[in-house]
């Protein structure tokens, strides 16, 4: 079995649907009058974005991240220097964690994006 589909909701859906198409390559398939949005990326994985309902905010919980594993090292310092370079916020700079190289950066909202490559064994 795979995780493949996961339903996000963010407050503003059109900003962060414009940084998952620009800086990570994803196709919006999908929007909806109300604000819904579908993307998929290269895998087939679907990122649904929900806007919340009226009156209603959201907090994630400390931590709270979406994840990336990038199968190669040049591609995840492509991905790094690519958001730096569009002014994204990096708010844990690129360097090991638990064994992987990693960093982390805000899309809107915020979301706390999460990039890693892990060296084989």
């Amino acid at each position: 079995m795979q995780l493949n589909h996961l339903d996000l909701p963010v407050p503003r859906t059109a900003e962060t649907k414009t940084f998952f198409v620009e800086h990570l390559d994803f196709k919006c398939v999908f929007e909806r009058d109300d604000g819904l949005i579908v993307l998929i990326d290269e895998t087939g994985f679907a990122l649904t974005l929900s806007p919340l309902p009226g009156g209603e905010s959201l907090r994630y919980p400390t931590g709270f991240h979406v994840g990336f594993n990038v199968r190669e090292e040049f591609r995840l310092l492509q991905v790094h220097n690519r958001l730096v370079a569009a002014g994204v916020e990096v708010v844990r700079p690129l360097g090991q964690l638990g064994g992987a190289l990693t960093f982390q950066c805000h899309a809107p909202a915020p979301v706390l994006i999460e990039f890693s490559w892990r060296p084989s064994a």
